[in-house]
């Protein structure tokens, strides 16, 4: 995949008030698209994101892993939003921009003078989205809340015995993909009608609607089944779906997961002699029997059984691979990161980051025939790209720039004063 691929959303252009993970998440999308997106940072200290795990001191320059991951391809404009300088410059790049995106506690926009009644009225045509734990209405609204609140309140966590959290943070990624999702929604509409909108994201709400399988049945059946959390033994055995869990082994474990008649067939053949009786069992005969949570623990302990059998889970995945039976051993990110699935479809790539050199980071997911996403650059120091954008994009001469930094209305990290000379050294455009 080379740099002078086309991207999607070339044109257009992103204010990004985001910090940590959602928000910065779902923007990290529209960048590696190809829309222009405008980091929209707090002075001297930048987004909070920057003194997240890891952060390291590299020729003299503090840069996280965290927050390179998240912003690479944006732009930084490092800002005083209080200052009315300040105020009147966001404005300005307002009325040039399509998006602006925020995942602030409700009402912290609207306390700074930019909440989407405040922004229509500079712009009509912008999309407007916040994310937020509870969304921006109801009773829970100002509740404060981080990805493991949404978790908790949308019964992620209730839905294992003993509850346990997600190994990653479900609820901003939902939350930033369902962002996405929804700002190209609202750009389709605004091409039909010239109408720009709000959009009020909940991450509760985007992980309530994710609940699968005893969620809907709990409500087609007028609320009278009871919602038994899956037995889960660690966390193994998530759902009342079987056979699909996590099988413990000798040295490991490895997934499996049966969900067809075809395919259960194919799984009780590989299993080989002693096994057969698994085909007429009324426990687990009928596909619609064995998604009983009553089966579940069963067909589990029993797939245990055979799977103990075995010197290595690896002879196990080979087995049912060969078979055509879904199964995979558990990874780390270690191993995971140089597996061919990862590696053929490019989704580790290098970039070269100032003042570090060459890393790695993540490719991108999008992998489209006319307009594949990619990664789009470095990620900026904090207001790197003050400057360029208030000089190019509003006209601001270098005199007004300099006088908004001396007046502390800007900022720009030590470090943008020498990085041409970086770039020049790594050979970055």
């Amino acid at each position: 995949m080379t740099e002078n691929t086309k991207l999607a959303l070339s044109g257009l252009r992103v204010l990004d008030f985001t910090w940590v993970y959602a928000g910065p998440f779902a923007t990290r999308q529209l960048a590696d698209l190809g829309a222009e997106v405008i980091k929209i940072e707090p002075r001297v200290t930048g987004a909070l994101e920057r003194r997240f795990y890891r952060v390291t001191n590299r020729n003299g320059v503090l840069q996280s892993s965290y927050a390179m991951s998240l912003n690479r391809g944006k732009k930084s404009v490092s800002i005083d939003l209080r200052n009315k300088k300040g105020f009147s410059i966001i404005s300005d790049l307002i009325k040039k921009s399509d998006i602006i995106i925020s995942n602030m506690a409700p009402g912290a926009m609207k306390s700074l003078g930019f909440g989407y009644d405040d922004v229509k009225e500079i712009n009509p045509k912008i999309i407007y989205c916040s994310i937020s734990c509870f969304g921006q209405t109801g009773s829970y609204a100002n509740e404060p809340g981080f990805d493991i609140i949404a978790q908790a309140a949308s019964s992620w966590c209730g839905q294992v015995d003993p509850p346990a959290v997600a190994p990653v943070a479900i609820g901003d990624a939902n939350a930033g993909i369902h962002a996405v999702a929804a700002i190209l929604a609202a750009l389709y509409y605004r091409e039909k009608t010239n109408k720009g909108q709000e959009i009020d994201l909940s991450m509760t709400d985007c992980l309530f609607h994710l609940n699968e399988n005893t969620g809907p049945a709990y409500l087609f059946s007028d609320r009278e089944i009871e919602c038994t959390p899956g037995a889960s033994h660690g966390g193994r055995w998530a759902t009342a779906y079987s056979p699909y869990a996590l099988i413990k082994g000798r040295d490991g474990l490895i997934a499996i997961a049966a969900l067809s008649d075809l395919l259960w067939g194919k799984l009780v053949a590989t299993m080989g002699k002693g096994y057969e009786w698994l085909l007429t069992d009324p426990r687990t005969k009928e596909l619609v029997t064995r998604m009983m949570s009553e089966s579940a623990t069963f067909v589990h302990e029993t797939l245990e059984e055979w799977v103990s059998k075995f010197e290595s889970v690896r002879d196990v995945e080979k087995l049912l691979r060969d078979a055509g039976v879904p199964s995979m051993r558990v990874k780390k990110f270690d191993e995971a990161v140089d597996a061919p699935y990862i590696r053929e479809r490019e989704m580790i790539v290098k970039i070269k980051q100032p003042f570090i050199g060459e890393v790695e980071t993540y490719g991108s997911p999008f992998k489209m025939s006319e307009t594949p996403g990619r990664a789009t650059g470095h990620a900026p120091l904090i207001g790197e790209n003050t400057v360029d954008v208030l000089s190019n994009l509003l006209g601001i001469s270098q005199e007004e720039i300099d006088k908004l930094l001396e007046e502390n209305v800007l900022y720009m990290e030590e470090a943008v004063t020498r990085l041409d000379e970086e770039k020049k050294r790594l050979r970055i455009k």
